[in-house]
């Protein structure tokens, strides 16, 4: 039963969204169709393959004579989202190689991807009764749970350190101040 209708192909939720937002922008675009592009810009933002004009002030000189237009320049910027700050739960084990001891509200640099952000962990061991006792240093030769106060870059997956080398894969929890989602 369940095969049949998957095969016949009746309309799921993510369809009729779709399908919802393709006559969304074709109603916009009958809409704006007859407006001149200033206009359009102030309704529907940049649309792509426009260009767009972007004036950087306070430009240090050396940039300035020792720019070469065969390279390009790369402008990046963050998301509305990209800017919370949460609280992330991590479990980590304390890599052999790596000689120094790691101290609770130490500062410490993480690399995620390409973005290099440092914050200040909260080393933890659950009991076996449920409690978080806070640890001092990292255990030497067992994993340990991690707290780390942490700008929540994309929807929930588990994250890979590519820094030092002291961070495994790890099981992350994304918490939003209201509930916790296991990753």
């Amino acid at each position: 039963m369940f095969d049949a209708e998957y095969d016949e192909g009746d309309a799921t939720y993510f369809d009729d969204l779709k399908e919802e937002m393709h006559k969304q922008a074709q109603l916009n675009r009958a809409e704006f169709e007859d407006q001149d592009d200033e206009t359009r810009v102030q309704y529907e933002g940049f649309r792509p393959g426009m260009y767009v004009r972007i004036e950087i002030e306070n430009v240090p000189c050396e940039f300035v004579l020792n720019f070469d237009p065969h390279y390009p320049i790369i402008l990046g910027g963050l998301g509305n989202s990209e800017g919370n700050v949460g609280y992330v739960q991590l479990r980590l084990k304390k890599h052999r190689w790596y000689k120094k001891i790691l101290k609770t509200r130490d500062p410490l640099i993480l690399s995620l991807g390409w973005r290099r952000f440092q914050t200040i962990p909260m080393f933890y061991i659950e009991d076996h009764n449920g409690r978080h006792r806070l640890l001092k240093y990292t255990p030497q030769h067992m994993h340990c749970g991690v707290f780390i106060n942490f700008k929540i870059l994309f929807s929930c997956r588990p994250h890979h350190s590519s820094g030092d080398g002291i961070f495994g894969s790890s099981v992350c929890q994304w918490h939003n101040g209201r509930s916790i989602t296991k990753c």
